[in-house]
């Protein structure tokens, strides 16, 4: 009789391909590291990675997945404590993403590696696209979820494209949050009351401890001993 996996040990194969694949991903990059790589600091059979996942990319939107998910576990506690308006629910998740990516260069590359690889950005456009018909759909009555996908196209873009510049001491981390909610509120056309209302919400939440915890506990569940985030 063939051996057949349990659950929970397919789960810890898993979190020692995605533990080594995060250091990895973060200290040489997604482009350069190798399954090899994956293999020698895993401890797991090369054949046995490949046999799980069929490319880098697939481990990457896992791991992307995990960090959405907690990403967005971090910023619910937060700001349904606040609000139930689900516009500033997802605004406060986009301003926490900004500040997860600014954490330093390891965290935002891995960031734009999830954003940008075919595969793992047309989650992430789906994903983005599920929040935000849950926030705008009672402002377009009209839009079906295909119409906010083709919008969140130009969404997604604007978001990728703050992540990717640095803040410095002339563009700090809360005027590039101020400009990343103007730029989503007005592509879903909304009113300036709405847009000042969001931008005075999310002044209330303190996103670079929520960036900190939200890190924390992915690495926790990951198992993975690091001084992340840098710095501290």
């Amino acid at each position: 009789m063939a051996n057949i996996r349990s659950e929970e040990a397919t789960a810890e194969l898993h979190r020692k391909i995605l533990t080594a694949s995060t250091a990895l991903f973060m200290q040489k990059g997604f482009e350069r590291t190798t399954f090899t790589d994956i293999a020698k600091l895993s401890g797991v059979l090369k054949s046995k990675i490949l046999y799980e996942f069929s490319s880098k990319e697939e481990i990457l939107g896992l791991l992307v997945t995990r960090f959405l998910d907690g990403v967005t576990a971090a910023s619910d506690a937060v700001s349904k404590k606040l609000t139930d308006d689900q516009i500033l629910i997802f605004i406060a998740n986009e301003v926490l993403q900004l500040y997860m990516a600014e954490m330093n260069e390891d965290m935002r590359n891995l960031y734009l590696a999830g954003y940008s690889m075919p595969k793992t950005s047309e989650e992430v456009l789906k994903r983005r696209t599920n929040m935000m018909y849950e926030a705008f759909s009672e402002i377009f009555p009209t839009f079906e979820i295909k119409d906010f996908y083709e919008t969140e196209i130009a969404s997604m873009g604007i978001m990728r494209a703050y992540m990717t510049i640095p803040c410095d001491m002339y563009f700090t981390i809360e005027s590039k949050a101020k400009r990343l909610v103007t730029m989503l509120m007005r592509i879903y056309n909304a009113e300036d009351e709405k847009i000042t209302e969001a931008l005075e919400f999310i002044e209330k939440i303190d996103f670079e401890a929520v960036a900190k915890k939200a890190v924390q506990s992915v690495f926790k569940e990951l198992d993975i001993k690091t001084n992340f985030p840098k710095g501290e």
